[in-house]
């Protein structure tokens, strides 16, 4: 039997069930990926996580190469054209069958539909598979039969729902018969100009390198997780995320993985092991969150009342904080960190988000969106989790008058002011009592900017804002 594989947030050969099932049935095997300029744009995607994908793309070529497996890239304008791309692909190639992972969103479940229908019109199979997910999304549920909205509950649900099984993913690939044709990664025309700033190196490509993060990671740091998960300048956490964002790397061989280390224990044992895995369930309850609740996907606050806060704007203080220029050093560092790695420890996230969208009181989807253009690991169900929980108009979220001060989370997790010397150059020779909130007159000397508002004020002012929604 001829079978197509659809890739798409899975580009690994590694637990992919969409790749194994085919491989499983099928003696010829086609793998294409639909690349939409038009798409990137507007969904946001970053610039360098662009080219994190094409680079990772033909990679997994080489690999899929070994076992007579071609990718072909098939150029679009969008999802709309998705149907019929895919249709003229199966023609062409009198293909039988065609197999994909499932994506989260309303769009993407809309052209998926479209997808099924259109197959099913023209009398071809499909088969479809959760790759980005332990369970399939809302099926861990209350007692009365509703989508959890908060974490915890969730995560007792879902480790009482545990069992190994799920983690069955070992496979032995085998070679198929030839094709006949070759891959076009490296021909097909990308359009690809690049704008950002990041230092790719940091990022190596390909599954071997993703796993080898991970193996790296949970032989010599997961056990100090708990302990260290919160000082940015500290190697602590696994940065495997943008590998899990673009399906390099599987939450389930993140949390396989995991287990080996703790005796196959969720909840208890290694205090650092669970942390961790409790990390991987935080992207499975945000996913589960954007199943279930669509209008999450659609720019609207999971807490209704949040529509009625009257967001302000300052295109001065919103370009400060782009740039790094907002005169409070934790911030500014971790903005500067965003720009130069395509990345941002998870701690600075909840600091930088809290900081827009309370002391600045500005929309949270302006920062959401902002981040998704510049993270290498931007998925949008994290994202937008994320944020909405640092602005308190989510799920879960931190009550609204809870206000993180950013000199003193500066201050309690970056101590010695590492971080910021290491990300802003001009404070590098301040010490630990002076670098977390330099005078007006270092400031001058440095050419460091002033703070462009004060804490104090802008607290009260926000904690006015909700009050003002709620009633």
């Amino acid at each position: 039997m001829k079978s197509l594989v659809w890739l798409r947030s899975d580009l690994r050969m590694d637990d992919n069930p969409a790749l194994r099932n085919a491989c499983i049935t099928s003696d010829e095997i086609y793998c294409i990926y639909i690349f939409s300029k038009e798409q990137i744009k507007f969904h946001n995607e970053a610039n360098c996580k662009i080219e994190f994908v094409i680079s990772n793309l033909k990679n997994l070529s080489s690999s899929l190469e070994k076992i007579n497996i071609p990718l072909t890239i098939i150029d679009s304008e969008g999802f709309r054209d998705n149907p019929s791309k895919i249709l003229d692909f199966v023609n062409e190639k009198s293909i039988s069958k065609v197999y994909w992972n499932n994506m989260f969103g309303t769009d993407e479940s809309k052209r998926d539909e479209e997808v099924k229908k259109t197959l099913s019109d023209n009398g071809i199979e499909y088969e479809t598979f959760d790759d980005q997910v332990v369970y399939s999304p809302g099926t861990i549920r209350t007692k009365e039969d509703k989508p959890y909205s908060v974490f915890t509950p969730f995560k007792r649900r879902w480790i009482e729902n545990f069992n190994l099984d799920l983690l069955d993913i070992e496979f032995n690939y085998t070679a198929k018969n030839n094709t006949g044709i070759s891959s076009n990664v490296n021909e097909f025309n990308y359009d690809f100009k690049k704008t950002h700033l990041v230092d790719m190196s940091l990022w190596g490509v390909g599954e071997e390198n993703a796993m080898s993060i991970l193996h790296d990671y949970l032989d010599h740091k997961v056990f100090r997780y708990s302990k260290d998960r919160n000082d940015p300048i500290i190697e602590g956490t696994s940065r495997i995320s943008p590998y899990l964002a673009s399906g390099i790397i599987s939450s389930k061989r993140c949390i396989l993985e995991a287990l080996k280390k703790n005796n196959f224990e969720l909840d208890s044992g290694e205090s650092g092991v669970v942390k961790w895995i409790d990390e991987i369930i935080w992207r499975e309850f945000y996913k589960n969150i954007m199943h279930s609740f669509p209008k999450v996907s659609k720019g609207m606050p999971f807490q209704d009342y949040t529509k009625n806060i009257k967001w302000r704007f300052d295109k001065n203080e919103f370009e400060a904080w782009k740039t790094g220029r907002t005169g409070f050093p934790i911030i500014d560092s971790a903005m500067r960190q965003l720009t130069t790695e395509g990345w941002m420890h998870n701690r600075l996230r909840m600091v930088v988000a809290m900081f827009f969208t309370k002391n600045m009181l500005h929309d949270w989807r302006l920062g959401e969106t902002f981040f998704m253009e510049n993270l290498l690991d931007g998925d949008f169900s994290s994202n937008n989790g994320g944020w909405q929980w640092s602005s308190s108009t989510g799920t879960d979220a931190a009550p609204y008058f809870r206000i993180f001060n950013p000199i003193t989370q500066s201050k309690n997790f970056d101590a010695d002011g590492l971080f910021i010397k290491k990300h802003i150059k001009e404070l590098k020779d301040l010490d630990k009592k002076e670098i977390h909130d330099p005078s007006e007159k270092i400031r001058d000397q440095l050419n460091y900017p002033k703070k462009i508002l004060d804490l104090k004020e802008s607290r009260l002012r926000a904690i006015d804002a909700f009050s003002a929604a709620k009633n």
